[in-house]
């Protein structure tokens, strides 16, 4: 039998939000309808909109919802020593100034594409318009740390091991291009590693307590998802971190990317999940082999990959 894939965001989070150890790591997240967008917008100021199949970023769309005081009209033809009976006293007047329901404006972007919409109607229409009759799920947005100015966020490699156990085998982290609303390689984002994003925020006790917290989630998450999906092998694991460094789960890709790991400067890390890919199938053995090809070729045909 080969090594199960599962496709469907919305499948693979429902079944994650049934493990009391990987739910409370996953953002607010529901099948996309013009019932949940209302709901969504009222909830976070930032929402993302996926579709439920896909890769590569392609499809992902950001949703803004900005709200902004109404300064109070106030009529200058209105005499300050004419007092009206039957009007209201000042103070009830300000009680309804204050009680007024702030301008909303919604802010859409995808790509490096901007729009502004003044309704929740007319941000509906766009975005079916875009969506047509796909299926697509929506994420409560998660304010991302950033690198030099540039949002980050981690991916997670998790595979069974050469004694058909769950090992989280290495963490490698992806900056986004300036624009861009997506950290995706394919997209134009960069390789980091794990040591260069996350220590410059955190002294060297919670770093260290963040990477294995990070190897732990990947295991729980992967034998989450096993009981489900009883043939899956390698989990990579898409992590935001917030402004105050809590890790979340943005999705889980059950085709991950490996190629990238050998891009980085820690080798034996690579080799490992090599040897690890080679014995549960997912490349061909050694002994197979007729020629070897360096990691920067492989990835420069197969880094698109690191987002399925």
């Amino acid at each position: 039998m080969g090594i199960q894939r599962v496709s469907s965001k919305w499948t693979k989070t429902a079944v994650l939000q049934r493990s009391r150890n990987v739910n409370e790591y996953i953002p607010v997240t529901r099948q996309y309808s013009r019932q949940t967008l209302e709901r969504m917008t009222e909830l976070f100021e930032s929402n993302y909109i996926k579709p439920d199949r896909g890769t590569y970023g392609n499809g992902v769309m950001r949703v803004k919802t900005i709200r902004i005081k109404q300064n109070p009209i106030t009529d200058a033809n209105t005499s300050e020593n004419a007092v009206d009976p039957l009007s209201p006293s000042e103070a009830e007047v300000s009680a309804e100034i204050s009680a007024e329901v702030p301008l909303t404006t919604y802010e859409l972007r995808y790509g490096t594409e901007e729009k502004h919409f003044h309704s929740l109607d007319e941000l509906d229409l766009a975005l079916t318009e875009r969506i047509q009759n796909r299926e697509y799920i929506i994420q409560q947005g998660i304010p991302l740390m950033k690198h030099d100015g540039l949002p980050f966020d981690l991916r997670v490699l998790t595979q069974k091991n050469l004694e058909r156990n769950w090992e989280t085998t290495g963490i490698l982290g992806r900056v986004a291009a300036p624009g861009k609303i997506i950290t995706n390689i394919h997209g134009g984002g960069r390789l980091a590693t794990f040591n260069e994003l996350v220590r410059p925020h955190f002294d060297q006790d919670r770093f260290q307590q963040l990477r294995s917290e990070l190897y732990r989630l990947g295991i729980h998450t992967a034998v989450q998802l096993q009981r489900s999906f009883p043939r899956l092998k390698e989990i990579g694991i898409d992590i935001a971190l917030d402004e105050d460094g809590r890790p979340w789960i943005i999705e889980v890709n059950t085709l991950p990317g490996i190629y990238a790991f050998g891009l980085l400067p820690d080798k034996e890390t690579y080799r490992k999940i090599k040897r690890y890919a080679r014995a549960y199938g997912r490349l061909p053995s050694k002994k197979g082999k007729t020629s070897r090809t360096s990691p920067k070729a492989q990835a420069s045909t197969a880094k698109s990959r690191t987002h399925r």
